[in-house]
């Protein structure tokens, strides 16, 4: 009942509750099941995560949310008046998004960010709670880098907040369990190299037990700077959270801030 509550109190669609399979079987790391688990806790947090990041970015008018889930920030942009767009390529989310904000159910793309045309240019491009890194090749982490330089405008400002390699490394924790709407979740976590394997299982109250699989690549500060830099895109400021609190190397988040400068 604790998960069909949180549900109602979002208006999911009448869908969510039906199946959290994939039609090959496979529960997607980011589906309906996470959305049921996980959506009433992250939802509490939305507003005032979205106001930091405008906060750090000086403000901006125009915003561009990549990775952005079911809109849980995009929703606050859209209200706040900003010219708002979001890009996820996980269909059940576009879905979610679009069936509680009608309003502005064009204001999600259903893609990667790297196979999107650039149709206009933004003051601000975020990428917020570790929305690049997953199950990528390099090319493709290059194209990314590229296209969010491409739909910066010329001192147009970045915001990326990752999981920081060196953060792990200090800390790894090779399991936790989680209370979660509906029952528990257990991580377990492998990492080698800068790739983290993380095996969730589901363990929920109705008695079911799911289990599914993925990889995120985690990235230093450094890391990030040699990525952003041959697209144009140079540190501006660094934080260790979204609050602005100042960054260390093994700090658990990495909140980086970059500027598109581009040449006289």
């Amino acid at each position: 009942m604790r998960g069909k509550r949180a549900h109602e109190n979002l208006h999911a669609p009448s869908f969510v509750l039906q199946c959290f399979y994939m039609e090959n079987g496979i529960i997607d790391y980011f589906g309906e099941l996470y959305y049921k688990c996980f959506a009433t806790k992250l939802e509490q947090r939305s507003e005032q995560e979205a106001r930091l990041a405008l906060k750090l970015l000086d403000s901006p008018r125009s915003i561009l949310d990549v990775g952005c889930g079911w809109g849980r920030h995009l929703q606050y942009f859209l209200r706040w008046g900003l010219d708002a767009w979001g890009v996820e390529p996980n269909p059940f989310f576009v879905q979610i998004f679009k069936e509680r904000n009608p309003l502005w159910s064009n204001r999600i793309i259903h893609n990667k960010l790297q196979n999107i045309n650039v149709f206009k240019q933004f003051s601000a491009v975020v990428s917020l709670w570790t929305s690049i890194g997953w199950d990528q090749s390099d090319q493709e982490e290059q194209e990314l880098f590229r296209k969010l330089s491409e739909f910066l405008s010329p001192g147009g400002l970045l915001l990326l907040d990752v999981d920081n390699l060196k953060g792990w490394q200090a800390r790894f924790c090779r399991k936790w369990w989680e209370r979660v709407d509906g029952g528990y979740v257990l991580d377990q976590h492998a990492l080698k190299g800068s790739k983290l394997t993380t095996t969730r299982q589901f363990l929920l109250d109705a008695g079911s037990t799911y289990k599914v699989t993925r990889q995120l690549k985690l990235y230093t500060l450094e890391d990030l700077q040699a990525l952003a830099e041959p697209y144009q895109l140079f540190l501006r400021a660094t934080y260790r959270d979204l609050s602005g609190n100042p960054f260390y190397p093994e700090a658990p988040r990495i909140v980086a801030v970059f500027e598109k400068i581009t040449a006289a």
